[in-house]
């Protein structure tokens, strides 16, 4: 495991208490079967905080995050809704700026991180409407999740059918896809309704949290 300040240890064990309290052990231990890592993720919408567990169900971290902006803070349900989808999913790839240069993975997330993101396009700093998000939007680190699973796309089949996904283009909007947890380049956002729908973190923290990470590692994102 990896080394901890006293500090940390307190915060770990407050925040496991908590994590407990909420009733959320049981899907935690599930999240391990079939699993041969060491641990699994929470990610805590209601507290903006995203969780290290390990095989006991006990917290081993905990970092501060950003989520989807939408103020309705509930499930995703199409693409360009800017909600974060919850429940659980898996990390299929992760990608580092501190990979060889030649790697793939470095070479995929500079070429992510060059895209300039507009603020009339939606994509702005946080409680400035009006400056745009610009580069390097993802950081050092971007872990994809598996995200649509089959239970997304018919939670999306259900709400074309509830009049809930607009159309765009003459085309019902897409369930969306590309959901990861990643850095920032707008660390004022981070704690807040910040996001397209991606899980936002601190840079220095997504860079810890990878230690802890394997393909395949279980995220659980809980609702409000």
């Amino acid at each position: 495991m990896p080394k901890r300040s006293f500090a940390a240890l307190v915060l770990a064990v407050a925040v496991s208490v908590i994590a407990c309290g909420n009733g959320h052990q049981r899907e935690i231990s599930k999240a391990f079967e079939g699993f041969k890592g060491t641990y699994v993720l929470s990610v805590d919408k209601r507290s903006f905080m995203l969780r290290v567990h390990d095989r006991s169900g006990d917290v081993v971290a905990a970092y501060r995050v950003a989520y989807g902006l939408n103020p309705d803070r509930s499930t995703k349900l199409h693409a360009g809704d800017n909600r974060t989808p919850e429940g659980l999913y898996r990390i299929i790839e992760m990608l580092s700026m501190d990979a060889h240069p030649g790697s793939a993975s470095y070479k995929k997330l500079r070429a992510m991180n060059i895209v300039y993101f507009r603020a009339r396009d939606g994509h702005y700093r946080h409680g400035r409407p009006e400056v745009d998000l610009g580069d390097n939007a993802y950081g050092p680190r971007f872990f994809l999740l598996d995200y649509p699973l089959d239970r997304d796309r018919a939670r999306h089949k259900s709400a074309i059918v509830a009049g809930a996904v607009p159309l765009v283009r003459g085309k019902f909007a897409p369930v969306g896809h590309g959901i990861a947890i990643h850095g920032n380049n707008d660390e004022a956002s981070i704690g807040h309704l910040a996001t397209s729908g991606c899980v936002r973190m601190y840079n220095r923290d997504i860079v810890e949290l990878e230690r802890y990470l394997v393909i395949g590692t279980p995220v659980i994102i809980y609702g409000e």
